[in-house]
């Protein structure tokens, strides 16, 4: 594979997925979960309009942060913007809507099954980790298949469950807050807002779904990695990190370690789980990234690594030549991230412009 033809295929992913069916296809169920949310918490907005917004803009404010966050810590480059805003839509709008609508009757089936103490026990985590993350990954799923170029490997498909898992995270949270103010019969509906706020952001936010679905992302990397390995052989490790997310959720909206306590211990253990995948395929990249830089094949510089040699290598250079610089490295870096990806041969070849190989060095 050519730089030329790399560059170009990550270029033309930034446009949108829109004009691929599977965008249509997203656009509709994302649609479909919006109006699930609407017709659910109407006469809530109707009836509190004020603490509603005060909900809304919160966690918009934190929705901000996460993704500013997220795309940083990516390695080598953040992500397209149009990418990452669409793995937040889905889990905001088609995950959430219809996880209401499943969730409700999976519910009522445990609780007629094995009675009412039961179903208040454990309804919440027998019912959230089938029909949540199963709602979540499809997403993933779907998203990536129409942004193949840019789902490359694990770590790819670890950051769009992560921003589909916070889109997710974040809507939540705000249904949590109108609930908050239904429970509380309305008297101090503000002060509820508030207070579900610091619950489930302070307290919770750093191991709830952004993390779980980071984790069953993982696998849609995997599963769609750019690489000659069979599908088949690819199954079971998906299979593995979507049951990984499973338990993450379990655990989580379990009974056991019922105090707050106990609760700030799932938020750790599941926040280290995501930290852990993170950490393992970002050496992994970056081992890969490095190998390919320092090969005799490659033709970029290994400044390409890291954003801060980036930066050095472009203050070295005259204030006129660095955009073109600037544009030329991220074109660059599109076929290092390939290759980092886990492909199974170098993104470039012999045939690559002496011109290039010169202006990248």
């Amino acid at each position: 594979m050519t730089t030329s033809a790399v560059a170009s295929a990550y270029a033309g992913l930034r446009g949108s997925v829109r004009r691929r069916p599977v965008g249509w296809l997203c656009g509709v169920l994302c649609a479909l979960g919006l109006a699930l949310l609407v017709l659910e918490f109407a006469p809530a907005i109707r009836v509190f309009p004020g603490s509603a917004l005060l909900a809304f803009v919160l966690l918009l404010v934190t929705l901000g942060i996460g993704v500013a966050v997220l795309r940083r810590v990516r390695p080598f480059q953040a992500p397209p913007r149009g990418w990452a805003w669409s793995g937040v839509a889905w889990g905001a709008t088609a995950a959430t809507g219809c996880a209401i609508v499943a969730n409700g009757g999976l519910q009522g089936i445990w609780f007629k099954a094995a009675g009412i103490d039961f179903g208040s026990r454990w309804g919440a985590a027998l019912t959230a980790p089938l029909n949540e993350e199963l709602l979540k990954v499809s997403g993933v799923a779907l998203i990536a298949l129409g942004a193949r170029q840019l789902v490359r490997g694990p770590l790819d498909g670890f950051f769009l469950g992560a921003f589909t898992g916070l889109g997710f995270q974040v809507m939540e949270n705000w249904t949590y807050a109108m609930n908050s103010i239904l429970s509380g019969g309305g008297v101090n509906a503000d002060n509820d807002v508030l207070q579900s706020f610091v619950t489930r952001v302070g307290l919770t936010g750093l191991g709830s779904h952004w993390a779980m679905t980071a984790v069953s992302g993982t696998g849609v990397g995997v599963l769609l990695a750019h690489t000659e390995r069979p599908v088949r052989r690819r199954l079971l490790p998906a299979a593995l990190c979507l049951l990984t997310a499973m338990a993450m959720h379990w655990f989580f909206d379990s009974p056991l370690l019922g105090s707050t306590a106990g609760l700030a211990v799932k938020v750790a253990v599941n926040f280290l789980v995501a930290v852990g995948f993170y950490v393992v395929l970002r050496r992994r990249a970056r081992r890969r990234a490095r190998a390919f830089l320092l090969s005799p094949e490659s033709p970029f510089s290994i400044e390409l690594l890291t954003r801060h040699s980036r930066r050095r290598a472009l203050r070295r250079l005259p204030l006129a030549r660095r955009p073109v610089a600037g544009l030329r490295a991220a074109r660059h870096l599109a076929v290092v991230e390939e290759y980092a990806a886990g492909t199974d041969g170098p993104p470039c070849s012999a045939d690559t412009p002496d011109t290039e190989r010169r202006g990248s060095r």
